[in-house]
C-alpha cells in the first residue's frame, strides 16, 4: 500500500472539524480506528495522514476530505484528485489494470493526455472527464515548467 501523504493538509481545519462536532481526540480516533497518538500527530502538524485514512476521519466528521484541504481548485493535480477520493495509489493502479509506477508517472505529469486513461480516472474519481482533463494538463504543465527551470 502507497505511504503518501495528504498535499495541503490541514491539521488545524482537521482540529476546527472535530471540535465542531463535539468531539474529543479519543472519540474520533477510536470511531475512525487510528490512535489517539495518531490524530494528535495530524492536527499539531507533526505527521500528515494517508488519503485512506483520513477518507475514514473524514466520514466519521461528516465531511469531506476536501474540507480538511488547503488547495484552490485551480491548483489540484491528478494525486490531489486521488487523494480527494480518499485512495491510494495501489488502489487506483489496481482499478486500472497498471502498475503503480505507470501511474506515478502519469501523476507526475510524465505521461500525455491518453483520453482512455483519463474517462477511466474520472469514473473512479467521480470527476467530470473535461474537469479531469484540465487537471491532467495542468499537472503535464507543471512537470514541463519545473524540466525547464533545469
Amino acid at each position: 500500500m502507497s505511504r503518501s501523504t495528504v498535499r495541503g493538509f490541514s491539521g488545524a481545519r482537521l482540529r476546527r472539524l472535530r471540535e465542531a462536532r463535539g468531539l474529543t481526540g479519543d472519540d474520533l480516533a477510536d470511531a475512525a480506528g487510528i490512535s489517539e497518538a495518531t490524530l494528535r500527530s495530524w492536527e499539531i502538524g507533526r505527521a500528515t495522514p494517508t488519503p485512506a485514512l483520513l477518507g475514514a476521519v473524514a466520514k466519521k466528521l461528516r465531511v469531506t476530505i476536501g474540507d480538511m484541504l488547503v488547495l484552490r481548485s485551480d491548483e489540484l493535480t491528478l494525486a490531489d484528485l486521488r487523494t480527494l477520493a480518499g485512495l491510494n495509489q495501489a488502489d487506483v493502479a489496481e482499478k486500472l489494470g497498471v502498475g503503480t509506477t505507470t501511474l506515478t508517472r502519469i501523476e507526475k505529469g510524465r505521461r500525455d493526455y491518453d483520453p482512455d486513461v483519463a474517462r477511466e480516472l474520472a469514473r473512479i474519481y467521480k470527476v467530470k472527464a473535461g474537469e479531469l482533463r484540465a487537471v491532467w494538463e495542468r499537472t503535464r504543465q507543471i512537470r514541463l515548467d519545473m524540466l525547464d527551470k533545469i
